[in-house]
């Protein structure tokens, strides 16, 4: 299980925790505070080495009270699968520690222009729809958001991926080299690079030109079935693919080269990295696995969703939270103290499965896509009703994927019905 440094607030790798309180700290960090300060820096009271003692971490089965947690410890080494190479496996540990940092940091500065919930988000219209797609085979499967070039890429059932841009509405770049369905399309390095998975076991990676066009230059073929989800190691230096091959792949992008690959025991549909690169999340059947990558470890399982279908799963930019998305609703998991913060139930087409959540920048507000796009505030003490609500949108229904733009100024979704881009803002100027 994940154990929390009560000092800094982020995840232990060497958890310790002291004899006359019970506070868990970062071993590193309060061996410091004390030699600096000599006391315990929660309780101001004296605190000495004698009084730290460490924690061994036991890999058994626990329960919490609500029955929504579990530890499955399945490890790479189990599964026969190649282990990652030692020093990746170093850099993501030494990385996460200047990851956290660094979203600390972000999520203390959050922009003065972030939108508010009363103004203008509440006041969000429907600007414009764009075809982006082959229609003979409708459908937008996923979709990404470059903010630092302005610039949208989309995968459709048609088999292509696409890159428009915002300034002037218009396509790029197409995509083409795909046999199936692009399920998965993700920006690397500020626009430098898209990475794609598709329906036909492949992966491939796209570079810019200077004209911005994109061209493919690997194609990676490691998994036996259909790719389903890609995500971006925070680095930017790594990335995984999560497949129906019930594997999840991780690739280092300077050698376009499979570095290691992990097997559970049901099929992935989705996965996403935590903010600071340690923690991987995936979504089964009926359950959200987070994973330590640098130790290949299954470390958590979620299972409160009452067997249903997880469709979609979002960290927060902060960090402490997970939004998980299934057929009864969504729920928002406060990970410092692996429990339920909230959950949403949509009163609009019950029918209809919440498909996509989504985060913006800085973690204040939830975008869900099903039936329709709702906006919540995720603070615990805002009422779980949404903010906003686009529902009126005509043959709008069964919406794949929903994504914020910057400071949350607009926000982007992709339908399945059909291969139509929709944006929703104050008006077509806000939109960049």
């Amino acid at each position: 299980m994940m154990m929390t440094c009560s000092f800094t607030g982020r995840p232990t790798d060497f958890p310790v925790m002291s004899k006359t309180t019970g506070h868990v700290y970062e071993k590193e960090e309060i061996e410091k505070h004390i030699r600096d300060y000599g006391k315990c820096p929660v309780t101001g009271r004296l605190l000495t080495m004698d009084d730290i003692k460490p924690i061994i971490m036991r890999k058994v089965p626990v329960q919490a009270p609500n029955g929504s947690f579990s530890s499955n410890s399945k490890t790479a080494e189990e599964s026969s699968c190649p282990r990652i190479p030692p020093r990746i496996a170093k850099e993501i540990k030494v990385t996460r520690r200047e990851l956290s940092e660094h979203r600390i940091d972000l999520y203390r500065e959050i922009s003065t222009s972030l939108a508010t919930a009363d103004a203008p988000l509440q006041g969000y219209i429907f600007n414009n729809s764009y075809t982006l797609h082959k229609t003979i085979m409708p459908g937008v499967l996923s979709m990404d958001i470059d903010n630092s070039k302005g610039i949208i890429a989309t995968g459709g059932a048609d088999t292509n991926a696409v890159v428009f841009d915002l300034s002037s509405r218009k396509t790029v770049s197409k995509l083409s080299g795909h046999s199936e369905k692009v399920t998965s399309v993700k920006f690397v390095n500020e626009g430098e690079l898209v990475v794609t998975g598709s329906g036909d076991n492949t992966v491939r990676v796209w570079q810019r030109s200077k004209k911005g066009s994109y061209k493919c230059m690997h194609i990676l073929g490691h998994h036996t079935a259909e790719v389903r989800a890609v995500t971006i190691h925070p680095t930017q230096k790594y990335f995984v693919t999560a497949s129906f091959d019930c594997t999840w792949q991780l690739y280092d992008l300077a050698s376009e080269s499979s570095v290691a690959c992990c097997k559970g025991s049901e099929s992935f549909s989705n996965a996403v990295f935590h903010p600071d690169g340690r923690i991987l999340g995936t979504c089964t059947s009926g359950l959200v696995r987070l994973w330590d990558v640098a130790k290949q470890d299954d470390i958590l399982q979620i299972d409160h969703h009452k067997g249903s279908d997880v469709t979609s799963i979002a960290f927060s930019g902060n960090g402490y939270t997970l939004a998980t998305a299934a057929g009864e609703g969504v729920k928002l998991w406060d990970l410092r103290f692996l429990r339920t913060m909230k959950t949403f139930v949509s009163s609009y087409d019950k029918d209809t499965k919440t498909r996509s959540v989504e985060f913006d920048h800085s973690g204040k507000y939830l975008a869900t896509g099903g039936a329709h796009i709702s906006i919540y505030e995720t603070d615990v003490a805002a009422v779980p009703d949404p903010i906003a609500t686009f529902s009126d949108i005509s043959g709008m229904g069964d919406l794949s994927c929903v994504k914020f733009g910057k400071d949350a100024k607009y926000v982007a979704a992709a339908r399945k019905l059909d291969s139509k881009l929709l944006l929703f803002g104050l008006s077509e100027g806000n939109q960049t």
